[in-house]
């Protein structure tokens, strides 16, 4: 593997849905950009609110946007556009 290329366990689907997420006790808005089994990245205004090892509640919608599922998960990283999280 060449430096800086990493292989993710669980391919990444684009989604591209507006989310709810919590985490630090608070409620923010975002988009979800790509989603897996593993894990997704989260656009968001809030990135600078939220830090690398923080907890948070993702509200995922369904296509249909009648239901949601909720996936908890620890923050990996952040940067300005918002930050990737790994489902556990």
């Amino acid at each position: 593997m060449e430096s800086g290329e990493f292989r993710r366990r669980y391919e990444r689907k684009p989604y591209g849905s507006e989310i709810i997420f919590s985490a630090k006790g608070k409620a923010y808005a975002g988009t979800l950009k790509d989603i897996s089994l593993g894990g997704a990245f989260v656009m968001t205004q809030a990135a600078n609110q939220v830090d690398r090892g923080d907890v948070a509640i993702l509200s995922i919608p369904f296509t249909s946007g009648k239901k949601s599922v909720k996936r908890k998960g620890r923050i990996l990283w952040t940067n300005n556009e918002g930050f990737a999280i790994e489902f556990f």
